[in-house]
């Protein structure tokens, strides 16, 4: 290919592992597609990109209704970089997001001119090659991960699901929490829930039953064990200390 290509694709089933001479960009645009580049494995969806760079091997599953936006860009060709230092999974930022809203709006990519995919194509690959250098993919997954987890905190969410809102694989996930929380996805759940626990039993009358439910336990029995195995107390004991400390009388001068 000598130009670059830009397209509307629908993905259906899986496709076999493969590779092409030429450089690749696959953005958000409707669905998630699960992508497996080299040793690394994400997901295409809102707010995650992917960069297939030429020759990498590659294979990639969708399921539901899907579209994405996919630029094919030949290996040093005229008016693009030589070089492109990307993750494979990087961030859609409010910048990009604003150039792949404009090619979409109201209209298929194929209805862009020449001169408006040159231009579009241009300016979307100035943004990702100046911010190549300081994406920080995990930093991001991370980010989405905690966010959900605060986000559905009262919800039977499991680490799958978690790993699912991060764009990354359970096992990729448990591994950046242990390299950069020094801790597991699983268990800073639990720091959450146990947190929201205890706010609520300090600050509210709420019934000890409603607090479990709305930090999201199954019962109230389940709560007291977690709160007793990991901060060695029961509900009732921290909400008398507070008792306690609110009854004290300030001592005289």
């Amino acid at each position: 290919m000598n130009a670059v290509s830009i397209t509307t694709r629908f993905y259906s089933a899986e496709v076999a592992r493969h590779a092409h001479g030429f450089h690749q960009f696959v953005f958000p645009y409707c669905g998630d597609l699960e992508m497996e580049v080299g040793r690394s494995v994400g997901r295409v969806k809102n707010g995650v990109g992917s960069f297939i760079a030429a020759g990498s091997a590659h294979s990639f599953f969708a399921k539901g209704q899907n579209a994405f936006i996919v630029l094919d860009m030949p290996v040093g060709g005229s008016g693009y970089p030589a070089e492109i230092s990307l993750p494979v999974f990087f961030e859609v930022g409010p910048d990009i997001q604003g150039l792949l809203d404009y090619a979409t709006a109201g209209r298929e990519m194929k209805g862009l001119s020449v001169h408006q995919h040159w231009a579009w194509s241009t300016l979307l690959l100035d943004r990702l090659v100046q911010r190549g250098g300081s994406l920080d993919r995990t930093g991001s997954q991370i980010e989405r991960a905690l966010s959900f987890m605060r986000d559905r905190l009262a919800d039977a969410i499991t680490v799958a699901d978690i790993a699912d809102a991060a764009g990354m694989s359970a096992t990729c996930l448990h591994a950046a929490f242990r390299d950069r929380l020094s801790t597991t996805p699983h268990a800073h759940l639990i720091s959450l829930r146990l947190d929201a626990v205890a706010r609520m039993l300090t600050i509210t009358n709420l019934p000890i039953a409603e607090v479990a439910v709305r930090a999201g336990y199954s019962d109230q029995s389940a709560m007291t064990r977690a709160l007793r195995r990991v901060r060695g107390q029961t509900p009732a004991e921290i909400r008398q200390s507070v008792k306690l400390v609110s009854q004290e009388k300030p001592k005289l001068p």
